[in-house]
């Protein structure tokens, strides 16, 4: 038996696995996460909730994405969606991930944008479409189609406090220096003849 556990060791290190790779999401906070997305009125949330799952349960994560990980779920659990996205996008900045992993650390920044977006501002008035467009666009990786969508939804007059501090962060993400350029485009409307 001891000669079985040493090869399988030797077998993992030859192959440049170590017992940290296989460190995942807490199941407990995955299957909290599910159940409350799953439980809200919107039936897109569960979708998005489960491929968000998928994507964190897929990625295997060192001690310190773990951490990460289960951070962004109790974060989205817990109604602190700005830190869940902090969080999120913090993910991409990990060390020693591999190709793969970078890759799936971006969709799951994707995802946990998408649910967030869709959690806060499905039934914003006037800004149905361009939500959906938003959704659609950051679950599947066509971030450049929801520029625009974010720009419209941030210039929303029927936005709360709350709901124009989660656009910003998810539009500083995809669009940096949206700010600045609609600061001058008001500065040029503002211009005699314009």
């Amino acid at each position: 038996m001891k000669k079985l556990f040493a090869i399988l060791a030797v077998t993992a290190v030859a192959c440049g696995m170590n017992q940290t790779a296989f460190a995942q999401a807490d199941a407990g906070l995955v299957a909290k996460f599910l159940d409350t997305a799953k439980a809200a009125k919107d039936n897109q949330l569960g979708s998005i909730a489960s491929e968000l799952t998928g994507k964190i349960q897929s990625l295997g994560a060192n001690a310190a994405i773990k951490g990460t990980l289960d951070n962004t779920l109790k974060s989205l659990t817990g109604g602190k969606d700005s830190a869940a996205l902090l969080s999120a996008f913090d993910l991409v900045k990990a060390a020693k991930l591999t190709p793969d992993q970078l890759g799936l650390a971006k969709q799951v920044g994707n995802l946990a944008s998408a649910y967030v977006v869709q959690k806060n501002f499905a039934t914003l008035e006037g800004s149905q479409s361009d939500v959906a467009t938003i959704v659609s666009s950051l679950r599947s990786g066509k971030l450049t189609a929801a520029v625009a969508p974010l720009k419209n939804v941030a210039g929303n007059i029927h936005l709360t406090d709350g709901q124009k501090q989660l656009i910003t962060t998810v539009a500083n993400k995809y669009a940096p220096g949206w700010q600045k350029a609609k600061g001058a485009m008001d500065a040029v409307k503002k211009l005699p003849g314009f």
